[in-house]
């Protein structure tokens, strides 16, 4: 019996010499391991992408993707679903065949970049997608297939009219040449390890923590409360206002409800929340008038505004088209304003003068209210006589001056405007630039083809915000409307200030010229406009640029002489314009031109423009004297 329970143990005794199964562990680079015991680096480099290069690039690639046991067995599980096989099938398929097949092997997008990068010695630290796609698909031979030049040729077209903004936002340059989708968190033509985010330099969104949240929610409810507040507050003044207007004298406000047929030069008042003058323009009153092809509103006329004298003043109806809802935003363009808030100059309301007083101030002439710089703006000064009140006078633009035909107003107001030394509208500034296109090019082959202006009235803030495409094609008819190198001069309001560009769209140079010694980064509308203009420009001429340039439009801020004030810009820009065509160059240098160098202008230097616009509109018999 104890044998049979001997033999019996021994049955179920494990066998030493059986096999063990020998299960898999984490998968590690011993040379790597070793290495970290004695204490060597190894030193690894990222290029601008964020992906991995250098000669251990392939050593670090590999040690970081080691999987442990667990995630090995997960990624066999999902490889033997019968999904993922149909997935993997097709994309098998695929990619067995591939249209436009890649040709570099093991070498990737990254160390290619790198290799072509160290072989040009070039400085950029990254090239486009759709060059590194094109030679990933350039044989050993070194030859170019027709259809991966063809892709890579409308890819630079596509790039010189397209922006960086619409590259990101949408689908990149590569993308739209192929016709293909773009996948989410990659960028075609760039490799592993390249996203959006780094190849834009978009800054992540970080989620707001619930005490942002709270605050942010607290700083609405405070605002919603101001707002109820002040509303309530606008309510009673105006309640109390118009109680007002009705009971004070007739002569207080001479209210017009008939208005002269055609231009006239008007006053801006608003109502709300104190009655007041906003600004200043022209009221056009012409049967079946239009406002932005749409019907005017009841009780409402069309007005162009020229100056502004509240910047903080709202439109009385906002543009919807542009979002434009202050009036200093709409200088140059038409708007609605109410009937009862428009007055013909000389019909302003005033109030009635004591007997102490003698004759209102508004009525004195001009020349006794200030004493006039120079003979001749003393002689039209004290002479002025405008045909009827609130007239104005039409003077013709020819086709040459701003490359079409039009008629400027030029109203009364406008010559008060340079009497006073006040802020100059759109009519005073174009007025200047007929001036020297009579005094100065007219007849001089030379500088008639190498300077040219733009319009103010057809490329201004309100209009770049409302209607970009027509701004955009207005100036890449301007500036292909000669073969030749030109300078085209703008004189810009952004709104309350005059600003001076002068491009040269062949050389693709800006030159900025700012009175206020602002940047050009203030006016993001305008130089996106320009930018894109010039681009367009490009793509038609069929220009060639480097690709390094591709993108780029060279800015040139110009040290040029500042203003003291906040009303002299107008006059800066006149007197740039002047001094850039009688010097006779397309190129401005940085410090500008050391004929005319100085901190600031002298008033004697602004009297001089001032005279020759008096002497000019007496010339045009714009006036009467």
């Amino acid at each position: 019996m104890a044998s049979d329970q001997e033999n019996s143990q021994d049955a179920n005794a494990p066998d030493d010499t059986s096999e063990k199964e020998i299960t898999r562990g984490i998968t590690i680079m011993k040379s790597i391991i070793r290495d970290r015991d004695k204490a060597v680096t190894y030193n690894v480099n990222w290029n601008a992408d964020n992906q991995l290069i250098g000669s251990n690039a392939a050593k670090l690639a590999s040690y970081i993707g080691t999987l442990v046991q667990e995630e090995w067995v997960a990624f066999v599980a999902q490889r033997r679903d019968e999904n993922f096989k149909k997935v993997s099938a097709t994309n098998r398929e695929r990619a067995s065949n591939p249209t436009y097949a890649y040709k570099k092997g093991c070498l990737g997008y990254a160390r290619l970049e790198e290799k072509i990068l160290d072989e040009t010695k070039s400085d950029a630290t990254s090239l486009p997608p759709h060059v590194l796609w094109k030679e990933a698909r350039v044989g050993k031979d070194g030859t170019v297939r027709d259809d991966v030049q063809h892709i890579y040729d409308e890819c630079e077209t596509l790039s010189q009219s397209i922006s960086t903004a619409e590259d990101q936002e949408n689908r990149s340059v590569l993308s739209r040449a192929l016709n293909v989708p773009e996948y989410p968190g990659r960028v075609r033509g760039k490799g592993h390890g390249c996203t959006p985010t780094s190849l834009y330099k978009n800054p992540r969104r970080r989620n707001p923590s619930n005490q942002e949240v709270m605050e942010t929610l607290q700083a609405l409810q405070a605002q919603v409360l101001q707002l109820q507040k002040d509303n309530e507050r606008y309510r009673c003044m105006e309640k109390c206002s118009s109680q007002l207007k009705e009971t004070s004298e007739k002569a207080s406000i001479n209210c017009q409800n008939k208005f002269p047929e055609g231009i006239s030069s008007c006053q801006l008042y608003l109502s709300s929340p104190t009655y007041r003058l906003v600004g200043k323009g022209k009221v056009h009153n012409t049967s079946g008038d239009l406002l932005h092809h749409r019907p005017l509103p009841d009780g409402h006329l069309k007005v162009s505004v020229d100056v502004v004298l509240d910047k903080d003043a709202l439109l009385p109806i906002p543009d919807i088209v542009s979002e434009t809802t202050l009036l200093r935003d709409a200088i140059g363009s038409f708007v609605a304003w109410p009937l009862d808030l428009i007055f013909i100059d000389d019909e302003t309301p005033t109030k009635p003068a004591s007997k102490d007083k003698g004759i209102l101030r508004h009525n004195e002439s001009v020349a006794s209210q200030k004493e006039v710089f120079a003979q001749g703006s003393q002689q039209l000064s004290q002479k002025i006589d405008m045909a009827t009140a609130g007239a104005i006078r039409l003077l013709d633009m020819e086709e040459d001056i701003f490359g079409y035909s039009c008629t400027e107003t030029i109203g009364k107001e406008d010559l008060e405007h340079i009497f006073r030394h006040q802020e100059l509208g759109v009519g005073v500034i174009h007025t200047y630039i007929r001036f020297l296109y009579d005094n100065f090019m007219r007849g001089n082959d030379q500088l008639s083809n190498r300077f040219r202006f733009v319009s103010s009235s057809l490329v201004n803030k309100a209009l770049i915000c409302r209607e970009p495409d027509s701004c955009r094609e207005y100036l890449v008819k301007r500036f292909t409307a000669s073969s030749t190198n030109n300078l085209y001069l703008w004189p810009y309001n952004s709104g309350c200030h005059w600003l001076l560009l002068a491009i040269d769209p062949l050389k693709e140079v800006v030159y900025f010229l700012n009175s206020i010694d602002g940047e050009w980064t203030n006016y993001p509308d305008m130089k996106q406009l320009v930018d894109t203009s010039i681009k367009v420009f490009r793509s038609q001429r069929q220009a060639r640029v480097p690709r390094t340039k591709s993108s780029n439009i060279t800015w040139i801020k110009v040290q040029c002489p500042l203003q003291r004030n906040g009303i002299d810009c107008g006059y800066f820009v006149m007197r740039f314009m002047r001094e850039i065509i009688n010097m006779n160059q397309i190129e401005i240098p940085i410090t500008y031109f050391d004929e005319y160098k100085c901190a600031h202008y002298t008033r004697l230097q602004l009297e001089q423009i001032k005279e020759e616009l008096c002497q000019y509109f007496i010339e045009k018999r714009l006036i009467s004297i």
